[in-house]
């Protein structure tokens, strides 16, 4: 499936789509194995898109065809050592595809609220002006990839370090790794000793 915004879908190979029509077996018991596991990422797939594309309705068409696209892929996601990882590679794809057409200007100030909401919730009083809040974006934007990955799956999905390491399939000292190195970079980007986290005080 592709999204209706001139992406392109990923063309990994990944044979027949699994559906729940018809009567075999086989296909019944990989039909029921890929719900269960959209049910189980599904919140985190759509609360990262969310982070990227700005809206709820945006984000739920850039997960749509995703999940579908696993859906075609769905036996080669299974022969992958870590399936979470496959699906979050193909969602980064799907959100690529959907952002690189789009005025950048446009995209950040959408993303900017859906960001920076949640890190207020956890930085408390040192983000009360409008300018710490946007020198913050700024340095979330600046981080390199995998450390801003990183960091909206921990602040702004609340997801722990195990999860985020299936997701990104790496190891979970590399994970926490890379968000102490962002957490380093943030602060440096605010004029803060250390950026303070109410997440870690629960």
């Amino acid at each position: 499936m592709t999204i209706d915004k001139g992406g392109r879908t990923p063309g990994r190979p990944g044979g027949p789509a699994v559906d729940g029509t018809g009567e075999d077996p086989v296909n019944a018991r990989l039909w029921l194995s890929y719900q269960v596991f959209c049910e189980l990422h599904g919140r985190a797939w759509l609360a990262f898109a969310r982070t990227r594309v700005g809206n709820q309705a945006d984000a739920e068409l850039v997960v749509a065809a995703m999940t579908a696209e696993l859906a075609r892929q769905w036996p080669h996601a299974l022969r992958h050592p870590v399936p979470a990882a496959y699906a979050w590679r193909l969602l980064k794809s799907q959100l690529h595809d959907w952002v690189w057409p789009l005025d950048q200007v446009e995209v950040e100030a959408t993303t900017f609220t859906a960001v920076i909401g949640r890190f207020k919730e956890l930085a408390g009083d040192s983000l009360r002006s409008e300018a710490d809040q946007v020198g913050l974006y700024g340095a979330i934007l600046a981080l390199p990839d995998r450390q801003r990955d990183v960091v909206i799956l921990r602040y702004v999905l609340d997801l722990d370090d195990l999860e985020i390491a299936a997701y990104l399939d790496r190891p979970v000292e590399t994970v926490r790794a890379n968000l102490r190195h962002a957490r380093e970079r943030l602060a440096r980007g605010l004029g803060l000793r250390e950026l303070p986290d109410r997440r870690a005080e629960r």
